[in-house]
Parts: structure tokens; sequence; C-alpha cells
């Protein structure tokens, strides 16, 4: 997938897009006969090059640091790079996604466009061009696969909440078609996949130029089959993550998930036992996380008109669990706008705890209780994968050593 520069370095080392290359070579008015702009090669150019730096194996620094690197050489000694020019990027940026881009992409297919553009620029320059998107394409689809895919565990996650959420506060899902979806249980994890099979396309049109010997997992189809058995691969993940996470912050809540999982593996009483490990995870994380108070002060700011997020004790007012949750999940933070994934994580955690008290108390021993401590288990872990591992993402490394600190002195 790369060729060497002049410099000695590959394409894909220096960043550049082998279709503006090309394009770059060809006058300007043929370029702009086909509606091909200066700007328009330019974001182009510095899009695709911004993507071969992020998929860099080779590179171990952080996806920050690269930016960083990124953006002060290709823009920091460019004197004139003033707003004006920031607006006239966007424009053009927005006017490319929006319709351009699209609408190349359709004509490129027709073989009348085909015709036209092998006489405007003649045949060597056209089938440079061809390659030269090739190229582009094949970084584009490894890019946008490794998102799809890297989405993946949050998608289970999701899952695994909304699977524990009462009939009516289950908002309307986009359904996959029904021959994946009666195959994977798991909705938001086959939508992904849908998303992720709808790239084949661009892998078909890269292919010319990928040796089979180079080419990156990201441009080889998941299969149905390879989607069940990664489902099940994808769970482990979220476990083995939120286990991670919660450790970080607390060593001795870390403990109380694992030994969930090892109650269940164990324990003669395992259902009662995990469920017990869980309520108490549950419980001591929101209760060293923030104080009543901290959390009434937050519910007033943020949603005072809410009715169910606090309830009334011998004439003082205190947080309900979905209340204390809420907060939790928003890691204190001030709300500018309501978030409907914010609400259902607090909504399905405050579920799957009233259950698991159900549980504690009711262990016959049964298949079905089994069961239904395991989508609990999966629940919780899904519900601390997605609030420390994204949620709290937006959170200050303060912030986040603070709560840390919360949580070691208020056991």
């Amino acid at each position: 997938m790369s060729t060497t520069s002049k410099g000695g370095r590959t394409d894909a080392q220096s960043g550049a897009s082998a279709l503006a290359k090309e394009l770059w070579q060809i006058p300007s008015t043929q370029r702009h006969a086909f509606g091909i702009t200066d700007d328009a090669i330019r974001i182009w150019d510095a899009g695709i090059s911004c993507i071969r730096i992020l998929i860099d194996d080779s590179d171990p620094r952080s996806w920050l640091d690269r930016l960083d690197e990124f953006v002060r050489e290709r823009f920091g000694d460019i004197e004139d790079f003033d707003e004006a020019n920031v607006e006239r990027f966007a424009a053009e940026a927005q006017r490319l996604i929006g319709a351009d881009i699209p609408e190349w992409a359709q004509d490129i297919k027709k073989e009348g466009f085909q015709r036209f553009a092998r006489r405007a620029v003649g045949e060597a320059a056209y089938h440079r061009l061809v390659a030269a998107l090739q190229t582009d394409a094949a970084v584009l689809t490894v890019a946008l696969r490794r998102a799809t895919r890297g989405l993946m565990p949050y998608a289970v996650a999701l899952d695994d909440l909304y699977s524990v959420l009462p009939e009516r506060e289950r908002m309307p899902l986009p359904m996959p078609p029904s021959d994946v979806s009666s195959d994977v249980s798991s909705t938001m994890l086959s939508l992904m996949w849908v998303l992720d099979t709808s790239l084949e396309k661009l892998v078909e049109f890269s292919a010319p130029i990928v040796a089979e010997e180079s080419s990156p997992p990201e441009l080889t189809l998941l299969t149905k089959n390879d989607l069940l058995k990664l489902a099940v691969e994808l769970r482990r993940t979220v476990s083995g993550r939120s286990r991670q996470k919660v450790t970080e912050l607390s060593s001795s809540l870390g403990r109380k998930v694992q030994g969930a999982r090892d109650a269940l593996q164990y324990s003669a009483d395992s259902v009662a036992q995990a469920a017990n490990s869980l309520i108490e995870l549950i419980d001591r994380l929101l209760r060293a996380a923030f104080t009543d108070a901290e959390v009434l002060s937050w519910i007033e700011q943020n949603y005072p008109e809410a009715k169910d997020l606090t309830w009334i004790d011998r004439g003082l007012a205190k947080p309900t669990k979905r209340g204390q949750i809420l907060c939790f999940v928003h890691a204190g933070f001030p709300v500018d706008k309501p978030s409907v994934i914010h609400q259902l994580a607090a909504t399905a955690l405050a579920t799957a705890r009233t259950q698991l008290q159900k549980l504690k108390h009711a262990d016959q021993g049964t298949e079905e209780e089994l069961e239904e401590v395991q989508q609990l288990l999966a629940a919780v872990e899904g519900f601390l994968h997605l609030a420390i591992g994204v949620a709290w993402a937006a959170a200050s490394d303060e912030r986040v050593e603070s709560l840390r600190l919360n949580l070691d002195a208020r056991r």
C-alpha cells in the first residue's frame, strides 16, 4: 500500500494522499472542469494524511501526540491561517462531504464519465488517478473498519444495559435485517456489523493496489459466523475492561466485580452471593463517589423538574438510586443538554439493582435464576465500561483523580 517518495520515505510515513499528489499534476483548468478546487485537494490531502498517521501501528506515540505534531507540521508555519481561512476551509469541507464526494462517487461508476475523464486528462494520467484513488480508499477503509470494530465492545455494553430495561422505558431502536438479528441477539452489535459490511464496496474498489501478503485484517470481511463468535469475545473484553477501570479507581471495588464472577463459577450459593457482591459494588461506588448533599445539589442544578431523582425520608430530601447513578455517570459535571444515553444507563443500572435485590433473597438454584444473574452481571459491567470508559472520558484528570480519592476515602 505504500510507495517511496523522493525523500526516501514512504507515502504512509510522510502521510501524503496519493490522490492529492496526482491531482496537483493535472492542470488547474482541467481540475476545475471537474469541479475540483485547490481547497478541495488540500482538505482531502489533510484528511487522508491525518488518517494515515493515526492508523500507523509502527508509531508508539498516543493519538494526541501524533495529531499535535501533524497540526504543527502542516499548519504551524502558515502565517495567514486566520479565522477567515478557517471559515473558508470549513465551508469547503462541508460542501465536499455533503454534496461533492457523494456525487463524484456516483459519477466514477458511470462509463460515460470514465470516457470523458480519459479524454480530458489522457489515458496514462487517468490510470494513475484511479490507482491513487484506490490507494486512498484502502487507507480510508482501514480507518473506518477500525472505527466500527473499535465501537463493537461499546455496542455490546449498550445491548446488555438495554436488555434489563423495563418495556416502558425502552426507546425504539433501528432494527438490523431479520436474517442478522435472528442469529445475533445483540441489536446494536448487529447494526455495527451491518455498517462494517457496508464498507466492502470500498474494499473491492481498493483491492487491485493491496498486496495480498500485506493486506491488513480490516480489509477482511466479518461473516455472520464470525460475528457470533465475536459476540462472546466482546463480552469478555467488556468484562475485563470494566474490572480494570474499576480497579484503577479502587482495588477493593474491583474485587467486588471479580467476587461476583467467582461466586457464579465456584460457590454452591452462587446466585445469592453474586447478587450480594454486585449490590455492594453498586452501593459503595455511588456512596463513595459523591455524598448525598453533593448529589442533591447536582440534581437541583441540572434536573430540577425530574420527579424520580429524589425522595423524602422523615422530612429530609434524599437522592434515589437513579439520581445517584445519573450524577455518577455524568461525573458530577454540569449538564448542558440531557443525554438519552446517560439516562438510559442510569435507568438500566437502577433496574438491575432492584432485580439483584430480589435474587439476593430468592436463591432457589434454578437455571432461570442463574441466567438472570449472569444477564445482570453483564449489565453492571456494561454500565461500568460505558460510564467510566466513555462518559468520564470528558472529565479532566483532576476530576477523575478526585473521584478516585473519594472512592478510597469513603469506603
